[in-house]
């Protein structure tokens, strides 16, 4: 696993969660059985196994058949081995007596680029699930060779790091994108701040893609 990433994720789900959620929410957080149906996750890798049900090498023309494999998510316990510290996870019953009955959930995980499918779609689900995503949900990432965690965007390619910034971007920069006007935009923000002209891009392109977000 030399590429490793520190996914952590804090979530308020609502009190509506069907039993069948909860159950299979739990399941991928290594907290109880697996299910008869998967919804959260549909899609599962597949491995060759021959006649006997044992995985082996797939070779054309071989004995056997491909099946699905079925793994949890976000199960990990234990040690992490790349990125430091303890990964666990927990979903714990918020009761009505208390405001904003629900479920509260928090994970941490270590997560090779292998199962950003899997992972993906737990966060996919999550956003669909709490009733405000931009207050109920907080999602982090880093490559285990980065020292900060960053607030995570989920755009259309999957998880992607949000580009924190101390500033806001000036309202010439804003207008510059919203006219489509990207390279004059780059230079604007060099203009405006003291990026790099790569930098400079990397700024734009996050913003141009609603990944940035203001450093307290």
């Amino acid at each position: 696993m030399a590429d490793a990433y520190e996914l952590l994720i804090n979530a308020d789900l609502p009190d509506d969660l069907s039993e069948a959620e909860v159950n299979e929410l739990r399941w991928h957080l290594g907290l109880g059985p697996e299910p008869p149906e998967c919804t959260i996750v549909t899609e599962f890798p597949g491995e060759f196994v021959d006649e006997d049900d044992d995985p082996t090498d797939y070779a054309p023309g071989a004995a056997g058949s491909w099946v699905e494999v079925k793994v949890p998510a976000l199960a990990r316990r234990g040690p992490a081995w790349r990125i430091g510290g303890v990964l666990f996870a927990a979903l714990e019953r918020r009761e009505h007596s208390k405001p904003r009955p629900g479920w509260a959930l928090t994970c941490r995980q270590e997560i090779h680029p292998d199962e950003f499918e899997a992972t993906t779609a737990c966060v996919r689900w999550l956003q669909r699930r709490v009733s405000e995503p931009q207050f109920d949900l907080d999602v982090y990432w880093r490559f285990y060779e980065d020292p900060y965690l960053e607030p995570t965007f989920l755009d259309e390619g999957g998880l992607a790091t949000r580009q924190t910034v101390i500033a806001p971007p000036s309202p010439q920069v804003l207008r510059l994108i919203a006219d489509g006007k990207s390279r004059e935009a780059v230079v604007q923000a060099r203009k405006d701040t003291d990026l790099s002209i790569e930098q400079a891009r990397s700024y734009v392109e996050a913003l141009q893609a609603g990944r940035v977000v203001l450093a307290h």
